[in-house]
């Protein structure tokens, strides 16, 4: 395990699986602001999902309810829309960075690609960070692991990349979302535990409505959530939990009907139903680093 190096301040970020799905978690984003999001700016950098082909009534379903939240200003962007400089002054102005799901692997890559993860490092200590999905997932201080560990060794080939790495290492932890999704298998608990344990990582497993709030890397988040959620310790012991009521009364997991913004290979996904995955889509080229 590599050291962890202390963070200079509070960080205010928050690592959701569903995007702001919830007044708990809005109400999260309001106070790490200091003020409404009426007298905000939001960028959202959707390079996680652009290698994606199809139609994507999806992502623009999403993005059209992001925005209807009542931002001030409503930017979206990718990072290699135009010179870096270009991109750089679009993240510095905003107020929120908001990483949109798709691939864990391609988001971290085009960070790092770009030569904008040195800025997204900066601005982590200025703005507040918002990972909906794969954009949560990007952190990982040990994400080179993520691949293996997972059964997601496909993805790598599917986007040309030879190996993973984090856009900014940040935590000893992994993030991974939707959990009581109904396109996840019904073991997928014992996955992301089986996971946890090849990885030599803790993995927090959290469905849509739930989001993690780091203040400080270093130290464990802070959970924030009206659903149900699970960590998995570094060995694949279960540590914690939170069920709803709903789940307390029977067995299994409530399902929910949300599509998938990470694809891990092991997801036996019908890709007809989710509008961005109908075909599989060709490797992107990495953009040259400016």
């Amino acid at each position: 395990m590599r050291a962890a190096v202390p963070y200079p301040g509070p960080m205010r970020m928050l690592l959701t699986s569903g995007g702001i799905a919830n007044e708990m978690i809005r109400d999260a984003l309001v106070d790490l602001l200091g003020k409404p999001l009426a007298d905000s700016r939001v960028v959202v950098v959707i390079d996680a999902i652009l290698g994606f082909p199809g139609d994507s009534s999806t992502l623009v379903d999403h993005l059209e309810g992001s925005r209807a939240l009542g931002w001030a200003e409503f930017d979206i962007a990718s990072l290699f829309a135009g010179p870096a400089s270009l991109v750089e002054s679009r993240l510095r102005s905003a107020d929120v960075i908001l990483g949109y799901g798709g691939s864990n692997l391609w988001a971290a890559h085009a960070w790092r690609a770009s030569g904008l993860a040195p800025v997204l490092a900066e601005l982590l200590e200025q703005k507040v960070y918002v990972g909906w999905s794969a954009g949560s997932m990007i952190f990982a201080r040990e994400l080179d692991r993520w691949p293996a560990a997972f059964d997601d060794l496909d993805e790598l080939a599917l986007f040309g990349l030879d190996d993973a790495a984090p856009a900014v290492a940040l935590f000893d932890w992994f993030f991974a979302g939707h959990l009581g999704a109904d396109w996840m298998p019904g073991d997928a608990e014992e996955l992301f535990a089986r996971g946890a344990a090849r990885s030599g990582q803790e993995v927090w497993f959290v469905d849509d409505d739930s989001a993690l709030l780091v203040r400080d890397p270093s130290a464990p988040p802070t959970v924030i959530s009206s659903g149900h959620w699970r960590r998995y310790g570094a060995d694949g012991a279960l540590v914690a939990a939170r069920s709803p009521p709903a789940e307390r009364h029977r067995t299994g997991v409530e399902r929910v009907s949300r599509p998938c913004l990470f694809s891990p290979s092991w997801a036996p996904l019908d890709w007809s139903q989710f509008a961005l995955f109908q075909t599989a889509p060709e490797a992107p080229r990495s953009a040259p680093t400016p």
